[in-house]
């Protein structure tokens, strides 16, 4: 096993990648998340399709949608404070705005302000098929000191 990406790793696209399948609990794995682009500004995170993450009427479960928003928000924190760090989620507060169904889902995620012990930001999730907001989702996370 590699060693974890840390403090002194540079948070660039390829560790970003790998800082996901190593520190996340191992069912944010099972979602398959991959971020597809990553910069000083924010980055889009994208949750793959799968009839596993439906409920009835096949919509894609608010679950699958938050736990995206929230992961997407730890690399949000990342981009912020430009070095990995330990994070916590304080707060999120979440819109659903319409249902989101057989499409892989993209979180454009971007810091509001990044200061010394918290990190605000905003993720908004769209269906790539069509490019439509489906949720949009504030955040608030602590820094936890090292």
């Amino acid at each position: 096993m590699t060693s974890p990406t840390n403090a002194t790793t540079a948070v660039t696209l390829d560790s970003a990648n790998q800082r996901l399948s190593e520190v996340f609990a191992p069912w944010i794995s099972d979602l398959k998340l991959q971020i597809d682009h990553l910069d000083s500004e924010g980055l889009i995170m994208r949750l793959p399709y799968s009839d596993d993450l439906c409920r009835s009427g096949n919509i894609i479960c608010g679950q699958a949608l938050m736990s995206l928003i929230d992961t997407c928000m730890v690399f949000v924190c990342y981009t912020g404070l430009e070095r990995y760090s330990n994070v916590a989620t304080v707060g999120q507060n979440t819109s659903f705005l319409r249902p989101a169904r057989h499409s892989d889902v993209l979180a454009h995620g971007k810091v509001i302000k990044a200061g010394r012990s918290l990190v605000f930001g905003e993720v908004t999730l769209i269906t790539e098929t069509d490019g439509k907001t489906v949720c949009t989702g504030t955040s608030t996370y602590a820094v936890i000191p090292d």
